[in-house]
């Protein structure tokens, strides 16, 4: 039998593994993709709220001129307060610290999930996250979903129950409910599986 004939078994079996790798190499480059977007946008939800008090602080046109915009569009249509925002030079930080909180929180749970690689050696730290994260996975998503729901309920209480909460309390309460949200979209993001691999 002509091992370049298309019936071959041999043939057919090379094509079937060609088009495995095919799909593993198109599955990887996807996943690379998605580490990439969610890096991108952890950065700039992280760097962002910095940003536009410093471009502000260069009191050049162009540029305070941007960073007044992020401030403005940011407050009016992402924080609930505002006001309770953070300065720097002078200028409020684009978001509440609450908020803020809230991205550190999400930054921390990518954190996590990244440095839980199971199968390393190393720290014991790092051994408990890789033992802590598919434990959270083996939760039932209902209760997962539950477990991100309630932190936001405390932001609830805190912006119409404690309005005068010191900003380090808004930042802790946003960075819980960050860690939990980052925490599950992580687990629906196509990019879990690759973030305790990359």
């Amino acid at each position: 039998m002509d091992k370049r004939d298309a019936s071959s078994p041999i043939c057919g079996w090379n094509v079937g593994v060609r088009l495995a790798v095919d799909h593993a190499q198109v599955a990887s480059q996807e996943r690379r993709w998605s580490v990439w977007l969610l890096r991108g946008l952890l950065g700039v939800l992280f760097l962002g709220p910095l940003l536009a008090p410093l471009l502000q602080a260069t009191r050049l046109p162009l540029l305070a001129g941007a960073g007044a915009l992020a401030r403005d569009v940011l407050a009016h249509y992402v924080c609930p307060t505002p006001v309770r925002s953070y300065a720097l030079f002078g200028f409020p930080m684009a978001v509440c610290a609450r908020c803020w909180g809230a991205t550190i929180g999400m930054v921390l749970a990518w954190a996590l999930v990244s440095r839980a690689r199971p199968g390393l050696a190393g720290s014991s730290i790092r051994r408990l996250l890789a033992a802590l994260y598919p434990a959270y996975l083996a939760i039932p998503w209902p209760v997962r979903l539950m477990l991100t729901t309630l932190p936001f309920l405390l932001w609830h209480l805190e912006i119409h129950a404690w309005v005068a909460a010191p900003r380090t309390v808004l930042l802790l309460n946003g960075a819980n409910a960050g860690f939990w949200a980052g925490l599950w979209l992580l687990t629906i993001w196509p990019g879990p599986r690759i973030a305790r691999t990359c």
